[in-house]
């Protein structure tokens, strides 16, 4: 978990200056360094039975007795693990976030959190000398077998902390019956919706290695029957027609405002009249806490380096979608993902109304 300096350290460190306060940033990587790791030997989940002694574990993962202690122990002392006599067993945070039958974990998604920070931004500052990625992330993802994979698990990781709190927030009407989810990868948020709407039905539309993981949740989902797969390119294929709401999740940042204006100009001329727009994405705002404004910015560099592109603010995505003639364009915010909010429009013809925090339409 995240390392928090308690009131004597906080007072050094932020208040008077007078210890170095970059070195938490270096304990901080050396701490998600240690979390990985742990999560490739399965440490979590040889802990998730019970308590196991140092040298129980280390029999259960494979590795030496020595090192598997001071493994343990310094999970411990980042609050992933805790002692239980002379064993050690997994805290109610990663009971939650990181054992692999949980339904909000994040295991799946931790090879390429790691990719992310320790391999592909190893070209950062290559990146930021000549104005452009130093290796552009697509060509990153084709240089060995299994890591378009490793990237859709990463999102859908992140898809299953924030997708009850998304649908919660996006209440469909009952004459909604088709949805379509624009570069949906994995599909776990129109899976959300399905669940939600018994009358729905969607289809996810993204390129085909994209598509490998959808179909395996599509179907342990047991929503083969309403849920349909659509391998294609968004600028060059078409997309369909006749759609009641149009999710475009996680796409808007990586592209020009010339190119989000064309592609919202699409999905328009595919919605029905009153269909609905829901953008999901990082947004850019002042009023942000202080976590929700790091990951903002760290994102922006993250996407500076793999594709050339950046996060963007409310008001530039609204006015993307007043170009692609969408009206009543409001923003909802999500406290399960701070730093990310839903940006919604309306296609010509239709009203909103949000209730009780929830945009109905």
């Amino acid at each position: 978990m995240p390392i928090v300096p308690n009131f004597t350290e906080r007072l050094m460190l932020l208040k008077l200056n007078q210890a170095p306060g970059p070195m938490l940033d270096f304990l901080g990587a050396q701490a998600f360094r240690v979390l990985c790791v742990a999560g490739r030997l399965g440490v979590f989940e040889a802990l998730r039975h019970g308590p196991l002694t140092a040298a129980e574990a280390a029999w259960q993962v494979g590795a030496d007795e020595w090192g598997t202690r001071l493994l343990l122990e310094a999970l411990v002392a980042l609050g992933y693990v805790q002692r239980e006599g002379d064993g050690y067993t997994n805290t109610p945070m990663t009971v939650k976030w990181l054992l692999r039958n949980s339904p909000t974990s994040l295991a799946d998604g931790l090879p390429f959190f790691e990719s992310m920070v320790f391999d592909r931004w190893h070209h950062l500052d290559e990146s930021i000398r000549c104005g452009r990625p130093a290796v552009y992330g697509f060509e990153w993802l084709d240089q060995q077998p299994g890591r378009y994979r490793a990237y859709e698990e990463g999102m859908l990781a992140v898809a299953r902390m924030s997708a009850d709190e998304v649908v919660a927030k996006v209440r469909l009407r009952s004459t909604t019956h088709r949805l379509l989810d624009v570069g949906g990868g994995h599909g776990w948020y129109t899976i959300g919706f399905c669940h939600r709407y018994p009358n729905l039905s969607a289809t996810v539309f993204d390129l085909p290695p994209a598509l490998e993981v959808a179909r395996e949740i599509i179907a342990a989902e047991g929503m083969g029957n309403r849920v349909t797969v659509h391998e294609g390119n968004f600028w060059t294929d078409e997309l369909g027609a006749d759609y009641d709401v149009v999710l475009l999740f996680n796409i808007v940042h990586a592209h020009s405002p010339d190119q989000n204006t064309e592609l919202l100009c699409k999905v328009a001329s595919v919605l029905n009249p009153g269909g609905l727009i829901v953008i999901l994405d990082q947004t850019i705002s002042e009023s942000s806490g202080s976590i929700a404004k790091a990951l903002i910015r760290l994102q922006a560099l993250n996407y500076f380096n793999d594709l050339g592109a950046q996060t963007y603010t409310f008001e530039e995505i609204a006015n993307w979608l007043t170009k692609a003639s969408f009206s009543n364009v409001s923003r909802v915010n999500l406290l399960k993902t701070p730093g990310f909010g839903l940006v919604i429009g309306i296609s010509i013809f239709a009203d909103l109304t949000i209730e009780g925090g929830r945009v109905a339409a």
